[in-house]
């Protein structure tokens, strides 16, 4: 017999910038599997200015990397308690968010998204929950779920810039998973820009900036 129990648990996110009334554009950036945001977020030092804000959730599931258990990473979710560690997910960057927007003084701000790995998943999740009004979305070296692409879903995803950013030496991702994920996107009639890079499976400060000055 499962049961289950609701518990408050504390969850921490890493910042560049300062949160007042003279940002103009906000970051969520979400880290992939084993990382932690205070490393993670050093990727988008190079973006960071006076009217800019940077925020890297770290997911709240830890578990040592290796078998010294010197380092300590982070997972957004497992199959295990699947459908609950989702719904976690999704109150904390709700809830995430309203910190912040309370902590700048206005939402005046253009939202620019970025899930990397793992963390794009959960960045859909999130958006597909709500109305926010989103810039942009950049999934790096991620895949979009499979239960996001409902018909239901079909406007919200029009409302939004998508960008899918694929190195071409990702370990992840070989050609016929790259066949699958773009065949499943089109079927669905999905809008998005395709960028490719030379590299593997790691953010680009480079490639960022190229493609923050696009937006």
């Amino acid at each position: 017999m499962k049961n289950q129990i609701s518990i408050s648990k504390t969850a921490k996110y890493s910042q560049l910038g300062k949160c007042c009334k003279k940002i103009e554009t906000v970051w969520i950036v979400l880290h992939g599997y084993g990382m932690l945001s205070e490393y993670f977020i050093k990727k988008f030092e190079s973006i960071l200015n006076e009217k800019t804000l940077v925020i890297a959730p770290e997911a709240t599931n830890k578990f040592y990397l290796g078998n010294n258990y010197s380092r300590v990473g982070a997972s957004w979710m497992t199959k295990l308690n699947r459908e609950e560690e989702i719904n976690d997910n999704i109150l904390y960057l709700e809830k995430l968010y309203s910190r912040i927007k309370k902590e700048i003084g206005h939402d005046n701000f253009k939202l620019n998204t970025l899930g990397f790995s793992q963390g794009g998943p959960a960045l859909v999740r999130w958006l597909m929950s709500n109305k926010l009004n989103v810039n942009s979305m950049i999934l790096w070296g991620s895949d979009i779920p499979k239960d996001s692409l409902k018909t239901e879903n079909k406007l919200r995803w029009s409302s939004i810039n998508l960008k899918i950013v694929i190195g071409s030496n990702d370990e992840y991702i070989n050609d016929e998973n790259r066949k699958i994920f773009i065949e499943s996107v089109k079927s669905y009639g999905l809008k998005y820009n395709l960028i490719e890079y030379d590299g593997n499976h790691k953010i680009i400060e480079k490639e960022l900036e190229k493609i923050v000055a696009s937006l």
